[in-house]
Parts: structure tokens; sequence; C-alpha cells
């Protein structure tokens, strides 16, 4: 089970705290990688830290999905909000569905949660072991070190009619690992103002370490420094 407050106790304000993204936008250019680098043949999707299933939300259409997340409140709310999509509470490094798939998708930097490489060559194996032959891994990758600034700070807020929402963070590096301080304020009508510690830590792996795993369980790598989002990287992986 995740062990983040956001992704546990504070799951309702998740996709709040997310308002920033742009889902849809993201999905179409899932779609056009699908298209371009899938070599499969087929339509079957697995999203593997799925959280609410945004992302599913504009995938579902064209594509027989299934979400996993380790955490049990993120997945009741997208079973509540994404309807026509399996949904199993599951734990990347040790991910055993029995079944295999088209795509892989794992976003939004969820593969940082492993924290070590032995557990990253441990869950990399599995999404290759769940992939067809010529299917596709598409993984937005844990940020290198040099992404993050020891100490700085930063702030996300939302500003709804009825909650606000400020969060504010700082990152500590330890060695090949960023630590994430993050504290939340949340001010809800007709409620006390409540406020949270949240700590998240991940793991640096970098883009050639991730490249060397993943050429490691079979999968033919392709790095973009632009993914999804400016700025954002993504990897691509074939199944051999």
């Amino acid at each position: 089970m995740s062990n983040q407050m956001l992704h546990n106790q504070l799951a309702k304000y998740y996709d709040r705290v997310y308002s920033f993204r742009d889902y849809l936008d993201e999905a179409v250019r899932l779609q056009n990688l699908i298209i371009k680098y899938s070599e499969s043949g087929g339509n079957s999707l697995l999203d593997v830290g799925c959280g609410t299933g945004r992302h599913l939300k504009h995938l579902k259409d064209d594509f027989v999905c299934t979400g996993v997340d380790a955490s049990k409140s993120m997945l009741k709310i997208a079973r509540k909000n994404v309807k026509g999509v399996i949904f199993k509470e599951a734990n990347m490094k040790t991910l055993r569905l029995g079944k295999q798939f088209d795509i892989i998708t794992c976003l939004l930097s969820s593969i940082g949660y492993v924290k070590t490489i032995t557990n990253l060559e441990k869950t990399i194996q599995n999404f290759s072991n769940h992939l067809k032959r010529g299917g596709l891994a598409l993984i937005e990758p844990s940020h290198m070190k040099s992404s993050y600034v020891s100490g700085e700070p930063r702030i996300t807020t939302y500003n709804g009619k009825d909650t606000k929402i400020a969060r504010v963070n700082f990152t500590k590096i330890r060695q090949t690992t960023a630590i994430l301080n993050m504290h939340i304020l949340v001010a809800e009508r007709g409620k006390d103002v409540k406020y949270f510690v949240d700590k998240h830590e991940l793991g640096l792996f970098g883009i050639n370490n991730t490249l060397k795993v993943m050429k490691g369980a079979d999968l033919k790598c392709k790095y973009l420094k632009n993914g999804l989002m400016t700025g954002r990287e993504l990897i691509v992986g074939i199944k051999k």
C-alpha cells in the first residue's frame, strides 16, 4: 500500500492539487505515441500507478483498459469516476496479473516510488513480462538529480469556490533519493483549516540507468526529451 498521505487520507484532494494538468491533451499525445511505436497490433492497455484514473477516462473509448494502483483510496475514486475500466490494487514491484497487454503506461514519475535500482529492475521486468511481443511501455521516468535543487521551495495552489488548497514543499537530496517534504493547507467552506505534512521519497535513477535496465528486460528503447508535457521526459520501450 502507498504510504503517502496525498495518495491515501488526502486522496479526495488529489485531483484538485493536480488540476493544472491537461489529462485530455496528454491522452491524445499517448494515443499518437501508441500509433507511432506499437508493433503488437492490439489495444489492451494497462496503466500502472493509475491513481484516480484521469488518463484512463480519456483512453477507455479507444482501448480495453485496466488500471492498477497501490492505494485503496485512489482506486475508490477511480472506480467512482471512470466506468468501463477494470481497476485492481497491486504494487508494481510485485505485479502478477496473469495476462499480457499491448500497452503499459506508468506516468507522473510513479516509477520513482520503487526507490532503488534493484526494485527498478524488478519492476521493469514485471512490465516486460506483462507485455505482448511488440507491445509498448510508455514510462515517465523519475527525475534526474539535476532536476532538483536541494532546499528549493515550490508551491502549488488550488482556488476553488468552496475549497482552497496550498501545497508548499522543498526537496532534500540524499545520494540517489529525492526527499520531498510537502506542507499542505486545506480550507473548506464551513470547516476549520486543516494542516498536513506529507513526505515523499523518489529514486533518482537517471536516464542512462533507466535505459540500461529497460534494455536488460528485452525492451528496445527510445528517449524523448519532451513527452506528454514540455520538459517532462518519456521513455518508449518496445518488447522484443
